[in-house]
């Protein structure tokens, strides 16, 4: 399951604060030592308890270009975006109504994920900003040992059931980590560092079908994987070539 990452600091940072330090310390979300090495910071940011709705309030009195580089569902709030290329990281606030709220009825529980077990492919570290959390079912298992199609069984080995409560850190294991989130007893707050790797848009991530564990869909956000198979396909030297470059600098 996802690894724990005790911190007891009482200090506060603001969000700035927390990009500088990762710029200048130049982590990589890729490598899961890294990303726990960055976890001290994260739960700065976690103590302030004012830096979202100061951000939340500047977005809204520019309401003509709010979230113009968010290409999440309105579920997701963008906090520090991709700001150059090849910059490995962006920073997110994620926002789970609880299982008495109204969006929730109104909108369904897949809508924010509930219910549906999922792997990622990316690591992210997360802490519980604001409210109870959300429940998990934690599963592990074999990403390498998996075709990735659809309908095909995965053993997935069940770990746990736990809360990410406020001021709790996890860092999710790209490729490893399975959860089936549940709506928490009421709205709550999660803030991410998520990996933006190459890995990420190319590497498949999966949605499993409940109590069966089997795939039900690929659940990519990027294009690349299929474009990359319709190159594959593709009779053009070019192309070829270019997936051998391609696959000798990938990091994985």
């Amino acid at each position: 399951m996802p690894i724990r990452i005790e911190d007891t600091s009482q200090d506060s940072i603001g969000l700035m604060e927390l990009v500088d330090y990762l710029h200048d310390s130049a982590f990589d979300p890729r490598d899961q030592e890294s990303m726990i090495s960055v976890a001290p910071v994260l739960r700065k940011l976690g103590n302030n308890q004012t830096f979202l709705s100061e951000i939340i309030c500047k977005e809204l009195k520019d309401s003509k270009s709010i979230q113009v580089d968010n290409d999440y569902t309105p579920q997701v709030l963008m906090l520090h975006a991709p700001q150059v290329s090849g910059q490995s990281y962006f920073i997110r606030a994620c926002f789970w109504p609880g299982h008495e709220d109204e969006i929730l009825a109104a909108s369904g529980h897949s809508t924010f994920f509930y219910g549906i077990p999922h792997d990622h492919n990316f690591n992210f570290l997360t802490i519980g900003y604001q409210g109870p959390g959300y429940i998990s079912d934690y599963f592990e298992y074999d990403y390498a040992s998996v075709c990735g199609i659809p309908g095909e069984s995965v053993d997935l080995r069940f770990m746990e059931r736990s809360q990410l409560n406020k001021g709790s850190m996890l860092l999710y294991r790209a490729f490893q980590d399975v959860h089936q989130q549940m709506a928490p007893e009421s709205f709550s707050v999660s803030i991410n560092i998520m990996e933006h790797s190459l890995r990420s848009v190319t590497m498949d991530q999966y949605e499993f079908e409940p109590g069966t564990g089997t795939i039900s869909q690929i659940i990519n956000r990027s294009s690349a994987a299929a474009i990359f198979m319709i190159a594959a396909a593709t009779e053009d030297g070019d192309s070829q070539q270019l997936l051998r470059d391609i696959f000798r600098s990938h990091p994985m």
